[in-house]
């Protein structure tokens, strides 16, 4: 061949090979252009995401060192096409990520010359991967507490999980409301179905009702080609939760209460109606019977939202579960950071049953959090609370306590005072475990749980006179 022929042959190969560039830029699949020996000549932005690595740093370089399987190079050679072959895409950390891969071959005048490498992830990846964005990570264990409203509640769950009727979870913000809906859901026959949660205060309104119902292509500007599913479609099968439903627009309350009577939704900008099998969870720390009363919220909405009624009381009414939450977070927090537990001196956990806690189990977790971060010792004393736990008055918390208890609990409080007693005893025995009864060994035990000697004296004799009283 002529070098005029070579030449020729030279530019019509770049003009091929800009043309399936331009193509593949639009494949959001990652793709790897190789020659016939095996180098890569191009990679599209979804390869270079992938295995982390710009296309200046690839190209020239052999496929292999990008991709792991045994037979690729030989189909490669051979210009013999390939579908679903799988493979190990390798990123620059050394992960190896599974792929199936997709080969085309490249030939000009019968000859080899290349392969378009397409990567993309098995089904049963993508099947995980969608079960992990609309599955549960919490179960009825994860209600964490013995106090006679929470073994009430946890009761209740067990009667109504299997039931396909809308439950309204009523509780304020921070008591575990999705918690309880994924418990539900854990719990009830369609636990292999996804859970899919939407945040309606979270979502701005003109945004929420797409988000809700979907919407069809050309619905609106910047609509998806092909159209978008919504959340009641996505959850076929399973449960929808509706979180924070107190904060839904008016005209969508409307359109909520004739899907939930009809069972069939349109999307935005579509006529034609579908089918949703789904179960309906609702959850709002609003009071709903005063936005009634406003014109805030449908009357009609609430009752058929309100079928199966569940209260999660908030921490201030059951605090005979508070060293039970902090044992679990304190192990969860250790086991995560790879710190020792720690102990909590009498003054400390005083002060925290006599918080009123108005973030409620959120405000605990982030309290142990912040202990587990910042405390180096072992023992956790009042200076080492947040300050909004440690600057709180008594005075300041019995106030708040008096405006929103009602009678019944105070029954819960002397359990509580009974639970820090108890709570007490235990620190005393174990510092004087660890330390020894000597006068030596009490005055170790008194500096370790934070008090003087003579305190710990009045306390010891304290416990010996329960002790007599109880026999």
């Amino acid at each position: 061949m002529s070098n005029r022929n070579l030449q020729m042959a030279r530019k019509e190969r770049l003009k091929l090979l800009r043309e399936v560039e331009g193509l593949l830029s639009y494949i959001t699949d990652p793709v790897l252009v190789v020659d016939a020996e095996g180098k890569i000549v191009h990679a599209n932005s979804a390869a270079e995401q992938i295995l982390e690595r710009s296309q200046i740093i690839m190209i020239g370089k052999h496929f292999t060192e990008f991709v792991q399987s045994e037979s690729l190079s030989k189909y490669i050679h051979q210009g013999k096409p390939v579908a679903n072959l799988a493979v190990n895409m390798i990123n620059s950390k050394g992960a190896h990520l599974d792929f199936s891969c997709r080969l085309h071959p490249l030939l000009v005048d019968a000859q080899v010359e290349g392969a378009i490498l397409f990567f993309t992830k098995p089904a049963l990846r993508q099947e995980q991967e969608k079960s992990f964005r609309y599955g549960t990570r919490f179960s009825l264990d994860d209600v964490i507490g013995s106090s006679p409203a929470i073994v009430a509640l946890k009761e209740q769950v067990m009667k109504i999980a299997k039931s396909e009727s809308t439950v309204l979870i009523r509780g304020e913000s921070g008591t575990g409301k999705e918690v309880l809906a994924q418990s539900i859901h854990r719990l009830s026959h369609r636990n292999k179905g996804p859970f899919v949660a939407i945040n309606c205060a979270a979502i701005p309104e003109s945004l929420l009702e797409s988000e809700l119902f979907g919407y069809e292509e050309g619905a609106f500007t910047g609509a998806k080609k092909g159209g978008k599913p919504g959340r009641f479609e996505l959850a076929k099968g399973g449960t929808l939760f509706l979180d924070e439903i107190g904060d839904m627009p008016l005209y969508l309350q409307a359109k909520l209460l004739r899907v939930l009577q009809e069972r069939r939704i349109e999307r935005v900008g579509g006529t034609k109606a579908i089918e949703v099998d789904v179960r309906i969870i609702a959850a709002t720390h609003k009071d709903l019977e005063s936005m009634i009363a406003n014109n805030q919220f449908r009357e009609d909405l609430y009752f058929r939202l309100n079928v199966i009624p569940l209260y999660v009381p908030p921490l201030r009414e059951r605090k005979e579960d508070l060293y039970e939450l902090i044992q679990y977070y304190m192990h969860k927090f250790c086991k995560r950071f790879g710190k020792e537990p720690k102990r909590f001196s009498s003054q400390a956990l005083k002060k925290i049953f006599d918080y009123h806690w108005p973030g409620n189990i959120r405000e605990l977790e982030n309290m142990v959090e912040y202990i587990v971060n910042l405390e180096i010792g072992d023992l956790v004393t009042v200076s080492s609370l947040p300050a909004s736990i440690r600057e709180m008055s008594e005075d300041e918390n019995r106030d708040m306590a008096e405006e929103q208890q009602e009678p019944q609990t105070l029954n819960h409080l002397s359990k509580s005072l009974y639970r820090v007693n108890e709570m007490e005893e235990q620190l005393i025995i174990q510092a004087l475990q660890r330390f020894g009864t000597s006068t030596e060994g009490k005055r170790k035990a008194a500096e370790a749980l934070g008090i003087s000697l003579a305190t710990l004296y009045r306390r010891l004799e304290k416990m010996k006179r329960r002790r007599q009283f109880s026999k």
